[in-house]
């Protein structure tokens, strides 16, 4: 016998399941057009490579190239993803016409000049996820009115769960942006467009982040392993109830502001209140915005 609830959820997932098949539609049209060449063909080149493939957001692995210096990560790159690899960037420019800028920021200013002859602003876009490189310096390297977007994304690709936003160049279009939202929302979620000089805050933010969960998580499990809990279940537990709290908050029914959420869960005179004072003793709230501002600062510094 099939209740009210059950229609209704068996509706509701009808509804995920129609809107995701439309959007795998959609944005398969939107880059159907495009060749893709990646310069950089490390973590980030391959969780988004595997994520387009995998999505179907490009219709064939014939449409994604990758450039790399160094012989072994191409033939894993090859091996494991089955797209063609170079060792030279001109070639992915001329194979391509959106670039993907994934290589360390140390090795850009040498990418760009090695490629500047074969980009074409009026048939290249330029997609940047090297951190700390502004938007005017690869400009800069290349010829008047490239097409150049820069993306934050986090080495939460690699899980399809990254969290990414952009800033545009002068010369970005709509469709642009259109396309570097679909590709980033295939490796998790893609929050829009803010203003170029606020990237060192999300670098410092959810571009560090992992780092700041992963020590938060692994003190969480010291302290049950002190208390009797053994190592790899103090470790489930804190991760997956890290998991858990972030799917509360992010629930747009439930609503949970993070405050509210601390409230429901901290009783008068329970357990959870004498943690939250241990915590708030220890000034760890403080730490952590502290923890933000520095790494902003640091990224402010470090901006090329």
């Amino acid at each position: 016998m099939i209740t009210v609830h059950t229609h209704i959820t068996m509706c509701t997932c009808m509804f995920y399941i129609h809107f995701f098949l439309i959007f795998v539609t959609v944005s398969s049209k939107m880059l159907s057009h495009l060749k893709i060449g990646f310069c950089g063909a490390g973590r980030m080149c391959q969780a988004l490579a595997r994520s387009l493939i995998e999505n179907n957001i490009v219709s064939s692995k014939d449409q994604i190239i990758a450039s790399d210096v160094d012989e072994n990560q191409r033939k894993i790159v090859t091996s494991q993803l089955g797209i063609v690899t170079t060792g030279d960037n001109r070639e992915v420019v001329s194979e391509s016409n959106l670039l993907i800028l994934a290589v360390k920021p140390k090795d850009v200013e040498n990418v760009l000049k090695d490629i500047r002859d074969q980009f074409l602003p009026h048939y290249h876009l330029l997609v940047s996820i090297a951190a700390g490189i502004r938007i005017t310096t690869i400009e800069k390297f290349l010829k008047p009115k490239s097409r150049v977007l820069r993306v934050m994304p986090n080495l939460a690709c690699l899980v399809n769960s990254s969290c990414s936003v952009y800033s545009s160049g002068h010369y970005a279009t709509d469709d642009d942006r259109s396309i570097v939202n679909t590709i980033f929302s295939s490796v998790g979620s893609c929050e829009g467009e803010i203003d170029e000089n606020l990237l060192n805050v999300v670098t410092a933010l959810s571009g560090s982040g992992p780092a700041y969960f992963s020590i938060m998580v692994d003190a969480l499990a010291d302290g049950a392993v002190k208390a009797g809990l053994s190592r790899s279940m103090a470790l489930n537990l804190a991760i997956k109830t890290m998991m858990g709290t972030a799917k509360l908050l992010l629930d747009k029914n439930l609503g949970f502001h993070p405050s509210q959420l601390k409230d429901a869960v901290a009783s008068p005179g329970g357990t959870t209140i004498y943690g939250l004072e241990a915590i708030e003793k220890a000034g760890i709230r403080a730490a952590l915005m502290e923890t933000v501002t520095a790494a902003t600062d640091r990224a402010a510094q470090l901006e090329l």
